[in-house]
């Protein structure tokens, strides 16, 4: 049976998601597909695991461009061969890995890779020594007992016609046959979803927006209507370690609304380094101080005893951010808090 995985154009954390003025990913890209088929039925395509999660078979590549960090491509992968799978299994995100195979034809939007071979080039290791994450959301059981969901995009691209979602804590790609529906979403949006589970591929699982129903597509709340307001916001500290993309470590606060739906609001200050440093190591002092009790939460870890509340300009500039962010003015910008606050 081949391994399908999930397609996900998700843009990675890094410091272009950080900084406003850095150029968006693949906006000028000079990458030929022609000459990535060439390499990856050749000597082998070199890159990183984007994101692994053996619960639902999801397995995506991500391909940068030699001197161009910025322009960056993401492949999920697919394979028929068992010694692949197996490899696969063991993946964590950001292991630098060479594969080796083709470019499916199966008539997704996006490519998906064949792979036929693939080795470790290096372990990524965070040194963080936490339990693996285990998922909340039990795949396709879910979505198979309802027809409506509340969840956020995940991303959006190829002008509406890719939709993925994030519904509770799974990644979720959304077929969509009418892309004037999906127009004007940016990443974070919190949507009401009308949906059908798709039969083909069943794992992972797909669904498609069911347009013969009124308004299959609500968002009820904009991200970008936050941006370059004044204010403050309260949530659970939340660690994204430096990697291979991003040089040091990375902090944000976690907000959780009555639907359970969780954003990341990253913590920075791009007009002062020294200043952006000092708000780095007060938010590391605040993180050491309470470490027992530190979960994995898939591509990050968050603090569940550190309450923080920041005060600053929110910001947005892209409909592809990762993640909203407060510009802060220094380190007196956050103080700590009582968890039960």
């Amino acid at each position: 049976m081949r391994l399908i995985v999930v397609f996900s154009l998700a843009l990675l954390f890094a410091l272009n998601h950080l900084r406003a003025d850095l150029p968006l990913l693949g906006t000028t890209s000079q990458v030929s597909y022609e000459d990535l088929e060439d390499q990856l039925k050749g000597a082998g395509l070199q890159g990183w695991i984007h994101g692994a999660v053996n619960e639902y078979n999801q397995y995506v590549f991500t391909y940068r461009a030699p001197g161009n960090f910025f322009d960056h491509h993401e492949f999920p992968i697919t394979t028929e061969n068992p010694e692949v799978a197996k490899f696969l299994k063991t993946a964590t995100r950001h292991d630098e890995v060479k594969i080796k195979g083709s470019f499916l034809i199966n008539g997704a939007p996006i490519r998906h890779i064949d792979a036929q071979e693939i080795s470790i080039v290096k372990k990524f290791d965070d040194g963080m020594n936490i339990p693996k994450y285990s998922h909340e959301a039990k795949l396709p059981e879910e979505l198979l007992s309802k027809t409506e969901l509340i969840g956020k995009v995940h991303a959006i691209a190829n002008e509406g016609k890719i939709l993925v979602i994030e519904y509770k804590d799974a990644i979720i790609p959304v077929v969509v046959s009418k892309p004037q529906l999906t127009q004007g979403l940016f990443r974070n949006d919190k949507i009401t979803l009308k949906y059908k589970v798709r039969v083909h591929p069943k794992q992972p699982a797909h669904v498609s927006l069911d347009v013969s129903k009124p308004n299959p597509l609500v968002v009820t709340d904009k991200v970008v209507s936050w941006h370059e307001k004044d204010g403050s916001i309260t949530g659970t500290l939340v660690l994204f370690p430096k990697s291979p993309q991003v040089v040091f470590n990375v902090f944000a606060l976690q907000v959780v609304d009555e639907n359970g739906v969780k954003r990341e609001i990253t913590l920075v200050n791009f007009d002062d380094p020294k200043a952006f440093e000092a708000i780095r190591n007060k938010l590391q002092e605040m993180w050491d101080q309470t470490p027992q009790n530190i979960v994995n939460a898939r591509n990050k870890y968050l603090n569940l005893n550190v309450q923080v509340k920041a005060t600053g300009k929110f910001n947005l500039v892209d409909p592809g951010q990762a993640n909203m962010q407060i510009l802060l003015q220094g380190p007196e910008s956050i103080e700590r808090v009582s968890v039960s606050q």
